[in-house]
């Protein structure tokens, strides 16, 4: 998946991580709820019933008993002994179908009702009429009515201990499953969190790496290495692209520069072979001057040789002039160039300075992500604070089934599963924490990758800095050059027109012979202008060779 900046990369990759954690710490907090719902159901509903149906049929014995007593003694307590317990079972009665409805418990219920309206009928009142061996019989005949009663709601008690059994069992197994997940989960969550860290900062460094060494090889003057391959669109993608065109185009800039060096070197001796050239012409041009001035008697035959040699001087002039003002248009290419790879550089020091704020950046905005992982910590002890609520639970189980006496023992059992399952969620919390403070670590690790990036890319701006003031250099050079070309361009348009004027006082010493004096005189003169500034052509020359020359070897420091 390719991002458009680093920081989006780095919230995406610990968002993974965060769901993860929040999707598990949500699937304990469900398992949780889910065995305190069904402790709670075993407190509130079935606990309370098999209570309910063991007293309703301890109150059947109580009832025979009591009725056995009054029949054989006659005590008035025995009859109230009898008739508390039938308040009682009324009351239960209300409780159990207050809490749940059941056919068998209303059936036994309605049973004992019309026993016990028979014993108060049949027997006490029989009794108390001194018909005491009709009322001992009619009790006797009601027994085993009275038995079927007590012994139906035993077998329900006995039907809702096998059912609060079953459920704690089903508690405990679905316990261990649920723990069995919660460290698959947690071993997972370690190893995807672990692989995120690792891969994020391969993915941010890596690339930092590879631009860092190609902008060392940059400023150490090699742009022969083939372009980088961009796999991002990312601030790091666009410095690999933009690090792109910059190498192409100081290549090509660098070799231009030094097709236009060698072409300045090679004018230059061109011109300087013509200056010198002309400076003979001159010379000579001197020298016959000086024998027109020595016999006008040959002034005739000497002028029409002046004349051809002031043909020929001109012709070379003019190639002077020409080559000149090719010399002094490279110049103004290569100032335009050097210009531009000026430009380019700037450039170039303006984007590393933008990465260095972005990588800068980056360390920030993974600092915050770090600090979103401590609000993990907060969840954590919610998570805690229920397990400890659990246990509380499994307390007050433990105590109602102690209430209950030998038929409770089942459901202490299950209370202390379910107090054993409220400390494995404590450790499954434990184990969370572990879990946040390893993501925190992978965290720091991902940080301290992007310092070192950070650190990489200050060198890269070092090293950019000082490719620029060798640019810097060179367009110094160049314009250095351009302004003694632009020199030396001017002192050719002189000679040349100097030239042309010593052209005409030839024509003249030709056409009249007798101003051949003064004529001779100012050739003499304009001869002596252009050898002298034939010297400073020359020595323009060879400066304008030099400076080609350590142009050139400013250049041979690339490795294009």
């Amino acid at each position: 998946m390719n991002f458009k900046s680093i920081s989006k990369r780095i919230v995406f990759s610990f968002s993974i991580v965060i769901a993860v954690v929040v999707l598990y710490i949500g699937y304990n907090y469900y398992a949780v709820s889910q065995s305190n719902s069904a402790t709670e159901q075993i407190v509130d509903e079935e606990l309370q019933l098999l209570i309910t149906d063991y007293e309703q049929a301890q109150t059947i014995g109580l009832r025979i008993a009591a009725a056995r007593g009054y029949v054989l003694s006659g005590e008035k307590k025995y009859k109230e002994i009898f008739e508390e317990n039938v308040k009682h079972a009324e009351e239960n009665e209300k409780i159990r179908l207050a809490i749940s409805e059941s056919a068998d418990f209303s059936k036994f219920a309605e049973m004992a009702k019309e026993w016990s309206r028979y014993v108060e009928q049949e027997v006490f009142t029989v009794y108390d009429q001194g018909k005491i061996e009709l009322a001992t019989k009619n009790l006797a005949t009601m027994n085993e009515k009275a038995t079927e009663i007590r012994e139906g709601y035993e077998g329900l008690a006995e039907h809702r201990k096998q059912a609060i059994n079953v459920l704690g069992a089903d508690i405990i197994k679905s316990g261990e499953n649920k723990q069995l997940t919660g460290i698959i989960v947690g071993i997972v969550i370690v190893i995807v969190a672990i692989i995120i860290a690792l891969l994020s900062a391969r993915v941010i460094s890596r690339p930092i790496i590879t631009l860092t060494n190609r902008m060392q090889r940059i400023t150490e003057g090699d742009l022969s290495e083939p372009a980088l391959i961009v796999n991002s669109k990312d601030e790091v993608g666009q410095l690999m692209e933009a690090t792109n065109a910059m190498s192409d185009i100081l290549n090509r800039l660098l070799k231009q520069i030094q097709t236009v060096s060698n072409d300045v070197a090679a004018h230059s001796e061109e011109l300087m072979q013509s200056a010198t050239e002309v400076k003979t012409g001159t010379e000579q041009i001197v020298d016959t001057v000086t024998e027109i001035a020595s016999g006008t008697e040959v002034q005739a035959s000497n002028a029409s040789d002046v004349a051809t040699t002031m043909a020929e001087f001109t012709l070379k002039m003019t190639d002077v002039n020409n080559s000149s003002k090719d010399v002094h248009q490279y110049s103004k290419n290569v100032m335009s160039l050097t210009k531009e790879g000026q430009g380019l550089m700037d450039a170039s020091t303006e984007q590393m300075t933008s990465i260095h704020h972005i990588v800068k950046d980056a360390v920030y905005k993974v600092d915050e992500l770090s600090k979103q992982t401590q609000e993990i910590s907060k969840i954590v002890s919610v998570i805690q604070d229920i397990a400890a609520q659990t246990n509380l639970l499994a307390l007050n189980a433990a105590i109602e089934a102690a209430r209950a006496g030998e038929h409770g023992k089942g459901f202490a059992v299950v209370a202390d599963e379910v107090r054993k399952l409220a400390e494995q969620v404590a450790v499954s919390v434990d184990d969370i924490t572990s879990i946040v403070q390893r993501i925190q670590q992978d965290s720091n690790m991902v940080t301290s990758s992007l310092e070192n990036g950070y650190g990489e890319v200050e060198k890269g701006t070092t090293q950019i800095a000082s490719t620029n003031e060798t640019f810097s250099q060179i367009a110094k050079a160049v314009y250095s050059m351009s302004t003694n070309i632009d020199s030396m361009s001017t002192k050719l348009e002189e000679v040349v027109q100097n030239t042309v004027n010593i052209h005409k006082s030839v024509d003249e010493i030709a056409a009249v012979s007798e101003q051949s004096a003064a004529g001779i005189q100012e050739t003499s003169a304009t001869v002596e202008q252009a050898a002298s500034s034939m010297d400073e052509i020359n020595n323009s020359s060879e400066n304008l060779a030099g400076m080609a020359e350590n142009l050139n070897e400013l250049i041979r420091k690339f490795k294009l």
